[in-house]
Formats: structure tokens, C-alpha cells, sequence
């Protein structure tokens, strides 16, 4: 997937999928190394385009996807 940045676009659509990820989350696994693989996973995963941006501050991540379609699949995968 292709990672839009918020130098190239703030804030996102709108009409685009959210899908948030906790540290809450993140942290049960007991070390960072699960964002790393998200990121990882994304860089390589087919579909179009997304947005990461922190969520509340410190709460966690949005990963917003233009397709709704890669947001399921996001979803399916990580959570």
C-alpha cells in the first residue's frame, strides 16, 4: 500500500476508513515490535492508499485507508 503522509495531505478525507490500534493493545505483546510489523506489513500488502496518524496524542495509531476494503483487511490482520 501506498503511505500518504501529513505533509501531502491533512487532515484525511473524511469519507476514508478508520481503524485505531491502542497501546493498550500494542503493549500486551510486551514489547513494541508489533507496530514495527504492521508497518512492515503495509509497506508490502496490496491495496491503495493509507494515512497514519497518532490517535488522541498518546492514545495509539489511526490508520486511515482510502478503500474500505484494506481497512477490513487491516482489521482481519491486526486485530
Amino acid at each position: 500500500m501506498k503511505h500518504i503522509t501529513s505533509d501531502q495531505m491533512w487532515p484525511p478525507p473524511d469519507d476514508w476508513e478508520e481503524v485505531v490500534i491502542l497501546w493498550e493493545d500494542i503493549m500486551r505483546t510486551g514489547s513494541r515490535l508489533p507496530i514495527n510489523q504492521i508497518l512492515e506489513w503495509l509497506e508490502t500488502a496490496p491495496g491503495g492508499e493509507y494515512h497514519l496518524h497518532g490517535f488522541e496524542s498518546t492514545e495509539g495509531f489511526s490508520f486511515r485507508f482510502r478503500n474500505p476494503a484494506d481497512a477490513t483487511h487491516f482489521r482481519l490482520r491486526w486485530l
